[in-house]
């Protein structure tokens, strides 16, 4: 049996989404303001472009932390039980 340990993808994922929204907010409050857009609506448009680069960027990183992380993936030898038994030692 080989154990590998690799970051859960959905935590990882949203993780840069979150941080490319807020880059993209941060990004569109700072900026010039527009005579065509208000404020919010331009920070809203880079907040979305933020989250759909973090997806991008996230998906990226976490394929290359798990080819990494598999590279030190170690093997066990499983032996099957006689019997299943539970937690209190009784069969079941």
């Amino acid at each position: 049996m080989q154990i590998h340990s690799a970051p859960k993808f959905w935590p990882f994922i949203l993780t840069f989404v979150v941080l490319g929204a807020l880059i993209g907010l941060v990004i569109g409050l700072l900026g010039e303001p527009s005579q065509e857009y208000t404020r919010a609506s331009a920070s809203g448009f880079f907040a979305m472009f933020g989250a759909g680069l973090g997806v991008g960027i996230g998906g990226l990183v976490f394929v290359i932390i798990d080819r990494f992380t598999s590279r030190k993936s170690t093997k066990h030898l499983a032996v099957p039980l006689a019997e299943d038994t539970d937690s209190s030692g009784q069969p079941g």
